[in-house]
């Protein structure tokens, strides 16, 4: 991540999760199973928040707010240029959105630039102004859904890049059982199809439904968010019942999320095999174990043939 994401990612505001509960304002799918008391419902707005706004967030209210980045130059977004681009997406200006995330992605160091560098650090801003009451919920729910229509928007088509890699690396993105979000997968997701994976999503499952995914199809590899407290309760059960059904019996298990993050010695209690604080630290995991897995599959398969030989 990029300094400035860094900086308001341990500053005030959605970093430590603080909202105020609007449960009138949420879609339907994201009131089921949450109380209308403040800690879940912040907890369920930092994640939506915090996530899946990835591409195009790259802020210019106008042309004279950010300066003229010239091409192939470290673009860096101050505090100003992400505040004005998130006056854009409050004020609907949606042209104007994509033309600064074009701008981004051709001068600013490319789409990865735009999602780490300006997409998190709007959407937490965005959530700050929330909880400073500079904005109602409605308006920030908007937002996110704004946000979350240029990430779509840029999406990169990555058929190519898995083409490359000479085998489908396959992953399987769901929030942990009880928990229903999807805003920060789709982010993690994003990540995977630029770095030439085949990546597949569930908004929300049980522990039952988890083990199905993974007994019914192979993947290499199943990435689970943990945002809340109590979604740790049985998840590790749940982990080891789904490695015993998978079709692959070397099936990796990454955690991430807010109930894991800054706490590393979370992941062997949860029979996890990685941890992960970020989408990119994500996939840097993901892209090494793979890497030895294949290796080993590949020298296991020489002893075969010498054996049979």
């Amino acid at each position: 991540m990029g300094s400035t994401f860094r900086s308001l990612e341990h500053g005030k505001g959605l970093s430590d999760g603080s909202f105020y509960p609007l449960a009138d304002a949420l879609p339907d799918g994201w009131r089921n199973g949450f109380s209308s008391t403040g800690r879940r419902w912040r907890e369920v707005l930092a994640e939506a928040v915090e996530s899946e706004i990835l591409p195009r967030l790259l802020a210019a209210h106008k042309a004279n707010d950010i300066e003229a980045a010239e091409p192939g130059a470290t673009h860096v977004m101050t505090v100003q240029a992400v505040e004005a681009f998130v006056d854009l997406i409050v004020a609907d200006d949606m042209e104007q959105v994509r033309a600064v995330a074009d701008r981004m992605i051709v001068m600013g160091g490319g789409r990865d630039a735009l999602l780490t560098d300006l997409l998190a650090p709007a959407a937490r801003c965005l959530g700050a102004r929330w909880e400073r009451d500079i904005c109602d919920f409605t308006t920030v729910t908007l937002g996110v859904f704004r946000l979350d229509q240029i990430m779509k928007e840029t999406e990169s088509v990555s058929a190519m890049a898995i083409a490359n890699v000479g085998f489908d690396r396959r992953i399987l993105l769901i929030p942990a059982p009880g928990e229903q979000h999807n805003f920060g997968l789709n982010m993690v997701a994003d990540v995977f199809r630029d770095g030439g994976w085949s990546v597949s999503t569930a908004c929300a499952v049980s522990g039952r439904e988890m083990v199905q995914l993974v007994a019914g199809e192979w993947f290499d590899m199943v990435g689970i968010s943990v945002m809340t407290d109590r979604a740790l309760k049985g998840l590790a059960e749940n982990i080891q019942a789904a490695r015993k059904a998978s079709c692959n019996r070397k099936l990796c298990i990454m955690v991430g999320g807010r109930a894991v993050l800054g706490q590393p010695e979370r992941d062997r209690p949860l029979n996890a095999d990685l941890i992960a604080q970020d989408p990119q630290e994500a996939l840097g995991k993901a892209n090494v174990f793979l890497e030895a897995t294949v290796t080993d599959r590949l020298h296991q398969y020489k002893t075969e043939l010498v054996d049979i030989g």
